[in-house]
């Protein structure tokens, strides 16, 4: 039941195209040209002077509160302080704003119901507006009044100004529509522009060991060595103690971020992988790693291992023992932090490498509909995170709203046009009273991926992508993201030149890690990135970072396995569509069309000059019947393709299972009873593919002694027999065999077919 009421059949999960009021329709060019242009209200609170205090000079402990209506704020609090420097913004948004004042009060906290020290208001109709290009207000002294209008003593320096979401002060200022908000939290709701620190591959090549000691000397003891950096441990291969001096000539890799103020620890470890115990140990600084950008391997190295000193005392050792590694920062890789399918940024770590930019994409935030209540009470307090490359953008926080409008313009620079931008929308959930609720997290909402290779060159894109998220309950729509975007290329040819250049940087092929040591490298990252983005202001939290990068692999379902079949059977309809139509040829189900296949391999035969561009025209002219056909929309996730509607609650729920799982014995059993009768009947289509390539590669194997000295006679009898015929008359004669009449057929397998069939392969060796 609570899988149908989420599913949801009547919501609509189609991409649809919008008519936003923004400039770029009009083809205005500006820093807001894909967004609404919102104006608001900017009130610079910067300082105050002269300040009473009731005990006296400087007792004073003075705040300022910001008054427009029913909307205020008020700015941090200064203890015993007669001259505070505040320097901050507050902005409400002018559509807002039913009150013809605005009223600014210091306050003193000393004073009993905390007692005006002064005010100045001002009236909003006379307040400036400026824009972006304008300079920005300077700040004025204002004599404090109190409620009748008499002058007190002290001053506040103010400016006041009507700006909109392009103004400087925007990312940084307190909104007054947050009221809500405890002043601890409010610097979460900023807008904010994150850079992703550059990740280099730490290659440890531990090639041998000498002179090591040993606490009990075990003839074939096994020796591995242990590196440890931060909080990832990584460990080399057994070999034998070989007397003392064993090796490995093994690489081991871990992701590294700028700056290398990290120390690497080694220990080579005597005993097994569970039970081990240290017999030497070095510590070298990261920093001192050779950095390099090509494949030339890093100079070897010598390293003194410090022993434990129960070995020193019971053998009194006056040899060193010496551990010889390549260290080095593999500057020429592109460690992915996103799934490789979806990658953003496929540049080399060394920036060095980096190709030239072919572009500019710039993308409007626009709003958001329908979002659910994420929080007690139907509140949501929305926000939004976009990441393309090394550059994460943070919308601020919308507090309180269903329908947020962020009208947020941002853009980046584009490597390479065959790359995907990843935007997603949260819940902020650090908002509590006091300094945020313990264990809270950033519920996600949804996430849109948008691939730039699909987009027309320096063309407007306005579209409402539905959010959608797959639970174990079903498919649930969480709302609608708007979005205005395009992609800005100067150069055509510029563009044109990366489609032949290698996608990754060449040192992927010049010295290839495998998909394993990838896999590590991005989970390593992953790791990393959370890490230090955890610790900004405000902080990306360690949720909302995997979410974009996909942190979770996909593991295998029911529901992906029909997916991958349909996709399977979609890439080789057309070989498919072509055996029909041979055997409908064959069997002369159309004479017509038999008669003008044999014509047309007829002029083949004796013009084959005309094949190749003949095969080309026709790719050209399929390609033209296809235009009408084009996608009109960008790609986007496709719920008929994805299986998400037909997928059981039972599918669903085992997609979801975490490893180990979390079922009882007998919804495992089933389970794996269902996934051993599925990977049978795929296992046994493959296996006979394999039986056919291995009875035809028996031929030459000599496992049939007899089949193989016949095929040698056949093939010495075919190579006299084409020695004197024409080219021409062999082809001839060999279309009009596979395309003879029925007539001329049998109900019988032909003879290579019961000859093929006869023959041996490794089936007959399986148990």
């Amino acid at each position: 039941m609570m899988a149908n009421q989420n599913k949801k059949p009547n919501a609509d999960f189609n991409l649809k195209e919008i008519t936003p009021s923004i400039g770029a329709k009009s083809g205005i060019t500006t820093a807001t040209d894909l967004v609404e242009i919102n104006f608001f209200l900017f009130v610079r609170i910067v300082k105050a002077k002269d300040l009473p205090g009731i005990r006296g000079p400087n007792t004073c402990e003075p705040y300022v509160e910001v008054k427009v209506g029913g909307f205020k704020m008020t700015t941090i609090c200064f203890s015993r302080n007669s001259n505070p420097e505040w320097d901050q913004v507050f902005a409400l948004e002018k559509a807002r704003i039913q009150e013809s004042s605005l009223e600014i009060v210091i306050k003193d906290r000393i004073l009993k119901y905390d007692e005006i020290v002064g005010r100045v208001s001002f009236s909003i109709s006379d307040i400036p507006t400026r824009v972006p290009t304008d300079s920005s207000l300077a700040p004025q002294w204002y004599g404090l009044e109190d409620q009748k209008g008499r002058k007190l003593i002290g001053e506040l320096m103010v400016s006041c100004w009507i700006g909109t979401q392009a103004d400087e002060a925007f990312p940084e200022a307190w909104h007054l529509d947050a009221t809500s908000i405890n002043i601890h939290n409010i610097l979460s709701t900023h807008s904010q522009i994150y850079l992703s620190p550059r990740i280099w591959c730490l290659r440890i090549n531990v090639i041998q060991a000498q002179d090591l000691l040993f606490e009990d000397r075990p003839e074939n003891s096994d020796i591995f060595v242990q590196a440890t950096l931060g909080s990832l441990t990584f460990r080399s291969k057994l070999v034998n103690n070989n007397k003392g001096n064993p090796k490995w000539n093994e690489d081991m890799f871990i992701s590294v971020l700028e700056p290398f103020d990290q120390r690497l620890f080694l220990s080579v470890e005597q005993g097994t992988l569970k039970n081990h115990k240290s017999i030497g140990k070095c510590v070298i600084p990261v920093k001192n790693a050779d950095k390099r950008l090509d494949s030339s391997p890093a100079s070897a190295k010598w390293h003194s291992l410090e022993r434990p000193k129960i070995i020193e005392v019971e053998q009194n050792a006056k040899v060193a023992s010496r551990l010889s590694l390549r260290l080095s920062l593999d500057g020429g890789y592109h460690i992915f932090d996103e799934d490789p399918h979806f990658s953003s940024d496929l540049n080399a770590t060394a920036k060095k490498l980096w190709r030239p930019s072919v572009g500019v994409f710039e993308m409007g935030i626009l709003n958001a509909s329908g979002l659910p209540a994420m929080k007690k009470g139907n509140r949501t307090d929305a926000y939004c995170v976009a990441k393309y490359g090394p550059k994460w953008v943070r919308t601020r926080t919308i507090v309180n709203s269903l329908s947020p409008k962020w009208n947020e313009q941002y853009s980046w620079d584009v490597y390479d046009p065959c790359t995907f931008i990843t935007i997603a929308v949260f819940d902020n959930g650090q908002l509590q009273e006091g300094h945020g609720a313990d264990g809270a997290i950033d519920a996600r909402i949804g996430k849109v991926r948008i691939s730039l290779s699909e987009m027309i060159t320096d063309k407007l894109y306005t579209y409402s992508f539905p959010l959608t998220v797959l639970q174990p309950t079903g498919l649930k729509k969480m709302g609608e993201l708007q979005l205005a975007f395009r992609f800005c290329c100067p150069s055509l040819s510029n563009l044109l030149k990366v489609y032949e250049l290698p996608m990754l940087p060449r040192l992927h092929f010049a010295n290839p890690l495998s998909v394993t040591q990838l896999s590590g490298l991005r989970k390593q990252t992953i790791m990393l990135l959370s890490s230090r983005m955890s610790k900004a202001e405000p902080a990306l939290r360690r949720e909302v970072v995997s979410y974009i990068l996909d942190s979770q692999e996909s593991v295998w379902s029911i529901r992906r396995g029909r997916v991958d079949f349909e996709r399977i059977n979609v890439v080789v309809s057309g070989a498919v569509a072509l055996y029909t139509q041979y055997k409908k040829i064959c069997k002369w189900s159309n004479p017509i069309s038999t008669l003008i296949v044999y014509l047309v391999l007829f002029v083949v035969i004796l013009e084959p000059q005309f094949v190749l561009p003949a095969m080309f025209f026709c790719l050209i002219l399929n390609t033209i019947l296809q235009y009408p056909k084009r996608p009109k929309h960008l790609s986007h996730v496709d719920l008929q393709l994805s299986h998400v509607q037909t997928a059981n609650v039972d599918e669903l729920e085992e997609e979801f299972d975490p490893i180990p799982s979390k079922f009882e014995d007998n919804i495992i059993r089933q389970r794996y009873d269902r996934l051993r009768i599925i990977a049978g009947r795929f296992v046994s289509e493959v296996g006979k593919i394999a039986t056919r390539g291995e009875k035809l590669g028996s031929f030459l194997s000599w496992q049939d002694p007899t089949s193989t000295l016949l095929f040698m006679i056949l093939c010495l009898v075919s190579g006299i027999v084409t020695l004197f015929l024409s080219f021409r008359v062999i082809v001839c004669f060999w279309l009009l065999y596979l395309t003879r009449h029925p007539i001329f057929r049998s109900a019988f397998p032909t003879v290579l077919e019961n000859w093929v069939g006869r023959m041996p392969s490794k089936l007959d060796s399986m148990l």
